[in-house]
């Protein structure tokens, strides 16, 4: 019995691929924001103490594009298996940027 006789429409995968590879995107707009808030504020009160933490946000931002442009590469090119060291970083350099920003933003 196929699918089609069960009455269940048949699984669109493209999607959902179309879906991942935009929330990627998503992901590394904030992660964006997130630092030109920092250095704006690093502008604003000339502290080196932000001036720093807008550099390791950098750092975590630039990592997070490198991966997020890898994961949609091989979603593009149909490899959608379930990529978990990706993510697993991906959360490591969100979280330590917003310890960053938390920090810098109680100290100044």
């Amino acid at each position: 019995m196929t699918t089609q006789a069960a009455g269940i429409a048949p699984r669109d995968s493209g999607l959902a691929t179309e879906r991942t590879a935009l929330a990627w995107r998503r992901t590394i707009a904030s992660c964006c924001t997130a630092v030109l808030l920092l250095a704006h504020q690093a502008v604003v009160t000339h502290s080196v103490t932000t001036t720093a933490a807008v550099s390791a946000a950098a750092l975590a931002l630039c990592a997070v594009a490198a991966i997020g442009y890898r994961r949609n590469r091989e979603l593009r090119a149909g490899r959608t298996a379930t990529a978990g060291w990706p993510i697993v970083v991906t959360a490591l350099a969100v979280t330590t940027v917003a310890a960053i920003i938390a920090v810098s933003t109680s100290v100044s």
